[in-house]
C-alpha cells in the first residue's frame, strides 16, 4: 500500500513539472528606440509574432527597452511585426481652482504609422539566441 501510494505521488509530480509544450518559444530581445536621432522615452513598444501571444516592453528616458511575454523575458522566435507608441502632452495643466479644467491634447511624438500592427513597416526577426542589441530608427 505505502509503494502504491509512493508510485502515485511520484507520478503525480511528474505530471506537474517540465516546461508548457504549449508555451510559445522566446529569446531575450533588448534595444533602443530613436527618432529623428533622438531617443523615444516613455513608449510602449509591442512584438507581434506570426503566431503566438505578443511582447511589450516600455522605453526608458534613454530610448532602452526589454519585453516581455506573457511575464518571461523575450519575445517569440521568427518574424514579428514591431509597434510603438509614444504620445507628448500639449499645453499646461491648469491650475485645480475649481473651473473647468480643459482637457489636454494629446499629439503623436512619432509617425502614426507605427502605432498599428497593420501599418508599421518594422518587422524584426528574433533568432534563437535573442538580440538584446536592436537600434530601431523610426523614419517619416
Amino acid at each position: 500500500m505505502k509503494r502504491s501510494c509512493l508510485l502515485l505521488l511520484v507520478a503525480a509530480f511528474v505530471g506537474c513539472g517540465g516546461a508548457d509544450s504549449k508555451a510559445p518559444k522566446v529569446a531575450p530581445v533588448a534595444g533602443v528606440i530613436n527618432y529623428k536621432g533622438a531617443a523615444v522615452a516613455d513608449a510602449t513598444v509591442v512584438f507581434y509574432p506570426d503566431k503566438g501571444p505578443a511582447a511589450t516592453g516600455k522605453t526608458d528616458s534613454k530610448g532602452a527597452f526589454q519585453v516581455r511575454t506573457n511575464g518571461q523575458l523575450g519575445a517569440s522566435l521568427g518574424k514579428n511585426k514591431v509597434t510603438v507608441v509614444a504620445a507628448q502632452q500639449q499645453g499646461e495643466i491648469p491650475p485645480a481652482n475649481g473651473n473647468e479644467m480643459k482637457l489636454l491634447e494629446k499629439q503623436n511624438a512619432i509617425p502614426k504609422k507605427y502605432n498599428q500592427q497593420d501599418t508599421t513597416d518594422l518587422v524584426v526577426d528574433i533568432p534563437a539566441g535573442g538580440n538584446k542589441e536592436l537600434v530601431l530608427d523610426l523614419t517619416d
